[in-house]
C-alpha cells in the first residue's frame, strides 16, 4: 500500500503530463491507477482538494479534476519531492491494464539477475489463457508501452512461432540446449526489431514450465525444453503449477 503523500505525487504527476495539463475524470484515474487502487487514494485526492491543489469542475452529473493553475508551484513541489520510504519506484509508471486482459505476473516477482533490467508485467486474455500480452515498465511513460504476444493456440502469433523455434533449436542442438540470442536469430521478425518479444516469451515459458535454465554459456542463460508442451496439459495443470 502506498502512502498518502505518494499518491497525491502520483495523482498530480497524472494531472501534470510531461508539461501539459489535463482534466481527468474519477473513473479515468481510478482506470489507470489499476490494480495498484488501495485506500490511500482517496484521501490522497480529497487532501489535495482541501489544499486548494486540484479544483473539482462538475458536469452531467461527472466529476472532473483539473491542477489549479494558482497553485503549480505547491503541486510541482509535491511532485518533486523525495518520500524516505520511496516506495512509489517499485510500481512506476501506473500503466492501465490492457483491455480484454488480466494480470498474472511480473518479472519483479521473479529475481531480477540485473538492476537495471526492464520489469515486465505479464498478462493473459480473459477468453483464451494461453493468449498473453505483457507491459514494458520503464521510468519514462513516454517509452512504457504494451506487447501483444497472440495465443498459442495460434500458428501465426508471435508467441506460438518463437516456442517453435525454442522447440527447433533444442532439436538441433547437441546438448538440447538453446540461448536467447540463438531464439532471437532463428525467429528475427516474431522477436522484433528490439527483441523484446523474445525475452517475453522466454519468461513465459519459464512461468509455465516448458523450460527450464540449465546453466549459463558465457554471459548467457542457457534453456532446456522440460518436457511440458502447451497442448498436453490442461490451463488447470498450468496455471498450479505455475504459481
Amino acid at each position: 500500500m502506498l502512502v498518502i503523500q505518494e499518491w497525491q505525487k502520483w495523482i498530480l504527476r497524472q494531472l501534470i503530463c510531461e508539461g501539459i495539463h489535463r482534466s481527468l475524470s474519477e473513473s479515468q484515474l481510478f482506470r489507470e491507477a489499476g490494480r495498484h487502487y488501495d485506500p490511500n487514494f482517496q484521501p490522497a485526492l480529497r487532501s489535495l482538494i482541501d489544499e486548494g491543489i486540484i479544483m473539482v469542475l462538475e458536469s452531467h452529473r461527472q466529476k472532473n479534476y483539473l491542477v489549479n493553475f494558482d497553485m503549480i508551484e505547491a503541486a510541482q513541489g509535491i511532485i518533486n519531492s523525495h518520500s524516505k520510504l520511496n516506495r512509489i519506484k517499485a510500481i512506476q509508471p501506473f500503466m492501465p491494464e490492457p483491455e480484454g486482459y488480466v494480470y498474472w505476473f511480473d518479472n519483479n516477482q521473479e529475481n531480477r539477475k540485473y538492476r537495471r533490467q526492464n520489469i515486465y508485467r505479464f498478462y493473459t486474455s480473459k477468453t483464451d489463457k494461453m493468449e498473453f500480452a505483457a507491459q514494458l515498465i520503464t521510468q519514462s511513460m513516454s517509452r512504457s508501452r504494451t506487447l501483444y504476444m497472440g495465443s498459442l493456440n495460434n500458428s501465426t502469433s508471435y508467441i506460438y512461432k518463437i516456442w517453435r523455434a525454442a522447440l527447433e533449436l533444442s532439436d538441433e542442438s547437441e546438448d538440447g540446449t538453446f540461448i536467447l540470442q540463438d531464439l532471437q536469430d532463428r525467429e528475427r521478425v516474431a522477436c522484433g526489431n528490439n527483441r523484446q518479444r523474445g525475452k517475453i516469451g522466454i519468461a513465459i515459458f519459464k512461468k509455465l514450465g516448458y523450460i527450464q535454465e540449465i546453466g549459463t554459456k558465457g554471459n548467457s542463460t542457457r534453456f532446456k525444453i522440460s518436457g511440458r508442451k502447451p497442448f498436453s496439459v490442461t490451463l488447470d495443470e498450468i496455471f498450479t503449477y505455475s504459481t
